[in-house]
């Protein structure tokens, strides 16, 4: 027997003798997981849930993709859960994983959602609003209704979308900083 240190002892006499008549099968990692995964766990499957609830839009601004699933990690897939109308309990099951997976597999790349250039805020209105409207709703920061008319509602999801970045004014005001951040989550 090898234990994990490389080293080798001698088989217990109660163990039985290994069997010779099959050549042994490759041993091949995989990544078996229990789930539901919750507050408490950790370890690489809790980092790749939160990479993907970054990726969603789903913000964990204290500890980000830390591993460790606590309660900024718990928060963020309530919300998710409450925003896809899933059970509400903070916990990544089967059917919270998969949803968090088809949102994350819907996502277009930037070539689908133009983005105006120039300065939009509360009042504008036309096209150029509804084109970052469509862009913010499909990175996650729901602007309500896509109507062209730069209201409350998405100046909230531009705020929302800057408070990710330290490089960008948490102002609500679409301008050339906030357009190259939205492009670049579009290509993510």
């Amino acid at each position: 027997m090898r234990n994990f240190n490389g080293s080798t002892q001698e088989a217990p006499p109660s163990a039985s003798p290994p069997q010779t008549s099959k050549p042994a099968k490759p041993v091949v990692k995989s990544s078996t997981v229990k789930l539901p995964i919750g507050e408490g766990d950790s370890g690489a499957f809790v980092k790749d849930i939160q990479e993907e609830l970054i990726k969603a839009g789903y913000r964990l601004p204290r500890y980000g993709a830390d591993g460790q699933f606590g309660e900024e990690t718990e928060n963020a897939v309530m919300k998710f859960q409450k925003n896809f109308n899933l059970t509400v309990d903070g916990l990544v099951g089967p059917i919270t994983l998969n949803k968090l997976q088809e949102v994350n597999q819907q996502r277009r790349s930037a070539t689908d959602f133009p983005l105006p250039s120039g300065v939009l805020r509360i009042g504008s209105q036309g096209e150029g609003v509804k084109q970052v409207q469509r862009a913010l709703k499909q990175i996650n920061f729901d602007p309500g209704t896509i109507d062209g008319i730069y209201g409350t509602r998405t100046e909230d999801a531009v705020r929302r979308f800057q408070s990710l970045y330290a490089a960008l004014a948490d102002d609500g005001v679409y301008g050339p900083n906030t357009r190259k951040y939205i492009r670049m989550e579009l290509d993510d």
